[in-house]
């Protein structure tokens, strides 16, 4: 009897920050005989109940995953841990208590991390119970390597044909300046504070203070970046989950302001003159691509700015120094890598594996070959099974029903606006296109097949 092909499971919250990462670790995953299901998280979880059993890579480990996991459980799928936020955050600890569940972080059957100290964060946790933790790196550096530069050319011309030369602004305001009216912990914690300050942690209070008024710097930053570089487009590109309207009326009475957030952000990176955030993983991911890569801190903070990304960067406390540095990057008196150094290589090197030699996404899927073959889940009983495919299948026929019939047409209507947003629809040319441009880069995945499961959702797999 032939053995059951090996089974992945890989879903994707944000499309413009994972989905080509994760198309790429599944062409890795088909050519060493697994089965991929890829697609967007929530359409995968809501079909729990039709998944074959598989080995389980979530987004992140945060509680609210809780009936989720406890539903892959019952069915007989094995968790891997991982997080696609682990490597930019104020603090160690301020990254636990934001980002990992106490009580989910100790299901997974073994981690895979981005580097040494995403590892020796989780070993430290009180409800780390001795899993193995794989130092693997992630799939979304892979795309920063060389190897795939030929992957985003075409990209990178449209740019180009379409905008000239860029000035990049890259920001992340998502929890002040949320695309839905009503989310974002930092507005919260602002509007709470003007009723009853003693009612809001002191931490999350001065965090939300200390981001407005960088959100009120970057907002007239725009302008006075226009009226310096006016044969550039100022290109502003807004977090996924913010509000893009707030960014076009900064950018309003300047024609050589554009905001967008077409496709994935290494294109714009490689496109673009001068790379502009405060505190944003945009900003490492630029330093990697060996692009000129500034952060802009009109106000420090060592307890709320986010590290390691200002690290890497060229420091700007002003406007006029802001553009005095591009200036002088752009007139060619100062090279895109000049502040480079030993010590921020080491730096890098501690949170970013895989950076040369194999690939992330094939020391992945090595840990993976091995745990699989290794690996005797013990099938869950009839009975286990029927009662976790059940809740699955209740919990997917209620969030229907109460989206369609519970929700008011403005919370289904901005609820749906905010799905499309950080994940659109997508066909089975869109995937094709991907794996094609990932064979034409790296000669290989010539064997990989796709094909549509549900919206959404596809099946990666060899041939």
């Amino acid at each position: 009897m032939p053995k059951p092909r090996r089974r992945l499971t890989i879903p994707v919250e944000i499309f413009n920050r994972e989905f080509d990462a994760k198309v790429l670790l599944s062409c890795f995953a088909a050519e060493r005989g697994f089965s991929v299901i890829i697609g967007e998280k929530h359409e995968i979880q809501l079909n729990l109940a039709a998944l074959p059993r598989s080995i389980y890579l979530p987004t992140n480990l945060h509680n609210r995953n809780s009936i989720v996991f406890s539903l892959l459980a019952q069915m007989g799928h094995a968790l891997v841990g991982t997080d696609e936020e682990a490597i930019v955050y104020c603090s160690p600890e301020v990254y636990v208590k934001e980002k990992l569940g106490s009580t989910e972080f100790s299901r997974p059957n073994f981690f895979l991390a981005w580097g040494p100290e995403n590892a020796r964060i989780w070993k430290s946790q009180p409800q780390y119970n001795g899993m193995p933790i794989h130092i693997t790196g992630n799939s979304r550096v892979d795309l920063l390597r060389p190897e795939l530069r030929q992957y985003w050319k075409p990209e990178v011309e449209t740019i180009h044909e379409k905008f000239g030369k860029i000035i990049l602004i890259n920001t992340n305001f998502g929890k002040l300046n949320n695309f839905r009216p009503d989310k974002g912990a930092e507005k919260k914690a602002l509007d709470l504070a003007r009723v009853s300050p003693s009612d809001v942690d002191e931490f999350e209070l001065g965090m939300a203070r200390h981001r407005l008024a960088l959100f009120q710097h970057f907002q007239d930053m725009v302008g006075q970046m226009a009226a310096a570089f006016p044969a550039h487009t100022i290109l502003i590109r807004p977090h996924p989950s913010e509000n893009h309207e707030t960014w076009r009326q900064a950018a309003k009475g300047y024609p050589n302001v554009q905001v967008h957030l077409e496709g994935h952000v290494i294109p714009w990176l490689l496109a673009a003159d001068a790379i502009i955030h405060n505190s944003c993983t945009t900003g490492l991911e630029g330093y990697v691509l060996k692009r000129p890569v500034f952060s802009y801190q009109p106000i420090v903070s060592d307890r709320f700015d986010k590290k390691l990304p200002n690290a890497v960067s060229r420091r700007a406390t002003s406007s006029p120094e802001l553009i005095e540095l591009v200036k002088t990057t752009l007139s060619g008196v100062q090279s895109a890598q000049e502040n480079g150094s030993e010590a921020k290589t080491r730096l890098i090197e501690q949170y970013l594996a895989a950076l040369q030699g194999p690939f992330a996404s094939e020391n992945i899927v090595n840990t993976l070959e091995t745990f699989d073959a290794n690996f005797s889940p013990s099938t869950p009983k009839l009975g286990t099974l029927l009662a976790a495919k059940s809740q699955a299948l209740g919990r997917k026929l209620r969030r229907r029903f109460n989206a369609q019939f519970r929700m008011g047409d403005q919370n289904r209507s901005q609820r749906y606006n905010y799905l499309n947003h950080i994940f659109p629809e997508i066909n089975l040319a869109h995937i094709e296109d991907r794996i094609k441009r990932l064979q034409h880069a790296l000669g290989r995945f010539h064997h990989t097949q796709v094909r549509p499961l549900q919206n959404n959702i596809f099946e990666i797999f060899p041939n």
